[in-house]
């Protein structure tokens, strides 16, 4: 959000437009104060992280930026059977650590 140079409200804005198909200046401004709190929890679960980043990343000002960063998302394929996954799975978790 820095090097995109968005406030919490910008950004709230953002969200909100992407999620709804409405213009509520109250419903985007509460939404401002839940994304700030989430993102000062450490509690705040991943799936919310990602959907806010997910977002970020489709902002073309975010593309502009040329950031060389592409999120890693898993995507199952026939050759790894289910033990190769798992393990793989939990070794992506240790790293994340």
């Amino acid at each position: 959000m820095q090097k995109l140079n968005l406030s919490i409200n910008n950004f709230a804005g953002l969200v909100y437009e992407a999620r709804f198909d409405d213009n509520d200046e109250e419903a985007e401004q509460k939404l401002a104060e839940n994304i700030k709190k989430q993102l000062q929890r450490k509690t705040t679960k991943e799936e919310v992280l990602d959907s806010y980043l997910d977002i970020l990343t489709e902002q073309p000002s975010y593309q502009a930026l040329n950031l060389d960063k592409v999120r890693s998302q898993f995507v199952s394929h026939s050759c790894l059977n289910d033990e190769i996954t798992i393990d793989l799975t939990e070794l992506s978790g240790e790293l994340d650590n």
